[in-house]
């Protein structure tokens, strides 16, 4: 028997105590569990490809000057699920100017490119000039490799997350303030 997986699962015949060496062919058992074993470990892969290891990863922006502000991200994906987290520290030469929007290291599932506003993860703002932190949110943005940051607001008594960070909002943004950002999304 050829082995089918990972298309689909494998149907091993099991030899009982009265089988012979012949029913199941003995040498073709071993054949199909040593197939098996080494296709279940090209899927799992080895080092840093380890499943669930995480991977280093520079993240790029839409309006967001970096100039001398320090950034990291890493990710890690289990099947089809990307688990990513960064963050971005501004410099004295970096700016914002516009609507933040974030790369993301493995592309999504055609959904996030189709239909826009879907929550994707938690974003947190900080004004070092007040020491305050800020809570927001990416969201996809009919993209399959760009998310873009939204603010929580209030309005009342109510929470309210329509509006996009940008140059002035939740802060107009400066030497030392930071974003952070853990996003969980199906990969394409």
């Amino acid at each position: 028997m050829a082995i089918t997986y990972p298309t689909t699962l494998d149907v091993f015949t099991n030899p009982t105590s009265t089988s012979l060496l012949t029913s199941p062919d003995h040498a073709q058992q071993h054949s199909d569990i040593n197939d098996a074993v080494e296709a279940l470990e090209a899927k799992v892969a080895i080092g840093n490809t380890v499943l669930g290891t995480y991977t280093a990863y520079t993240p790029t922006f839409a309006n967001v000057t970096v100039g001398n502000g320090t950034s990291g991200a890493r990710y890690s994906r289990v099947n089809n699920v990307v688990n990513y987290y960064g963050y971005f520290a501004f410099g004295t030469t970096s700016a914002v100017t516009g609507i933040v929007n974030i790369d993301l290291p493995v592309a999504a599932r055609a959904i996030y490119g189709t239909i826009n506003g879907l929550p994707m993860g938690d974003l947190q703002m900080y004004d070092s000039s007040v020491a305050t932190w800020f809570k927001g949110e990416v969201f996809s943005i009919g993209s399959t490799t760009t998310v873009r940051t939204r603010v929580w607001t209030t309005s009342g008594t109510n929470l309210i997350s329509n509006t996009s960070a940008n140059t002035t909002l939740p802060f107009t943004w400066t030497t030392s303030d930071q974003f952070l950002w853990n996003i969980r999304y199906e990969a394409a």
